[in-house]
């Protein structure tokens, strides 16, 4: 009798343990790579609606449309996907090629450092700055550098992928240089910008202090 008794206990324990330990999060997957890990209030074709906590702790309902997400995964692990293959509203990718290319956004926004590119901006809005004297004309080398270095090819930063099956995967290159591309575009343009701010301050305060 004490055992059966102690085991029924045993048994209570787990229930209410298991009542009370907060449930895994909802997980909707973006095209974009982006993951928002929250409550998911409602699912229809034309939006997914959520919950937001703010920075001050206010919690409110928050919408996105469907077009820009890939799946919403529940706190079960079932996942919904909203992504369709379909060449007439411009999905060339099928469903697993899309899995792969947000892997690759993932990756690119997590790992990708355009080290040579932002020195360079630097070094180049600083040096022409310093070198010809440039006052307003050194305003266009931030935006004309950020877009030369729209071009190059996107190389993938050593380490930066977490699976190595994606090694040589084309659909996980396309969108890795997708995200990189736009990292380096941005990151360049503001170290253009700070290399023309330093140069000016050097001419200014340095080279040519009575002025």
């Amino acid at each position: 009798m004490r055992h059966a008794l102690t085991l029924v206990l045993a048994i209570l324990s787990c229930i209410v343990a298991f009542a009370q330990a907060p449930s895994a999060p909802d997980r909707i997957l973006l095209m974009n790579g982006q993951i928002i890990e929250t409550k998911v209030m409602g699912q229809s074709s034309l939006e997914v609606r959520y919950l937001d906590t703010s920075r001050s702790g206010l919690i409110r309902e928050r919408s996105e449309p469907t077009s820009s997400v890939f799946s919403v995964t529940d706190s079960l692990g079932r996942e919904r996907i909203w992504y369709f293959h379909d060449t007439i509203f411009g999905n060339d990718l099928t469903i697993e090629q899309m899995r792969w290319f947000i892997k690759g956004e993932q990756d690119a926004r997590i790992g990708y450092k355009p080290v040579l590119p932002v020195l360079g901006g630097f070094l180049l809005g600083a040096g022409l700055t310093t070198a010809l004297d440039l006052e307003v004309n050194a305003l266009l080398l931030p935006p004309l550098y950020a877009g030369i270095m729209a071009m190059p090819r996107v190389h993938v930063t050593f380490g930066s992928v977490r699976d190595p099956y994606m090694e040589g995967n084309e659909f996980y290159a396309l969108g890795y240089a997708k995200v990189g591309r736009g990292k380096r575009v941005v990151r360049s343009l503001i170290s253009t910008a700070a290399g023309v701010v330093t140069g000016y301050a050097v001419r200014q305060l340095v080279i040519n202090p009575n002025l």
